[in-house]
């Protein structure tokens, strides 16, 4: 064993789990920004395609679609934010210092500070993105755009 408290295998594993979910909010930010932009590309095709004008304010679903990708875009914004929010925990914790393995369960916890708002942050862009989805096909189906 190594004099050294920071080189002990423990710490070695300590920071392997920091790094593994660290990384594991990244890819739900990668994830999030993908389904902005898929998202934001199916919109952009009935508006261009419903334009009977020479403008996009003539077009058949305006203003409909540019309002609901504004809110898509909100709701997935809230969900990139949980998860740089989690990511800026994590780091924080790494950033506290060397663990000295099995001995240090008072300076290390894998539990990071009770922070309710994240989770429901990142629900936000699971959940609210169908259910703006829904609430504008509902919409579409009760009034109908006048066809000219």
């Amino acid at each position: 064993m190594s004099s050294d408290p920071s080189q002990e295998p423990q710490n070695d594993d300590v920071y392997r789990y920091i790094r593994s979910e660290i990384q594991f909010e990244l890819s739900l930010i990668n994830a999030r920004v993908n389904w902005l932009i898929a998202s934001q590309a199916f919109l952009f095709t009935p508006l261009i395609v419903g334009l009977r004008g020479n403008s996009l304010e003539d077009a058949l679903f305006y203003p409909v679609i540019p309002l609901l990708g504004i809110v898509l875009c909100a709701l997935v914004t809230v969900a990139i934010l949980a998860a740089v929010w989690r990511s800026a925990q994590w780091r924080a914790k790494a950033r506290k210092g060397d663990y000295s393995g099995l001995d240090a369960h008072d300076v290390f916890s894998i539990v990071l500070p009770h922070t309710p708002q994240i989770p429901f942050m990142g629900l936000i862009g699971s959940l609210g993105v169908p259910l703006v989805l829904a609430a504008t096909w509902l919409y579409l189906l009760v009034w109908p755009p006048a066809i000219a």
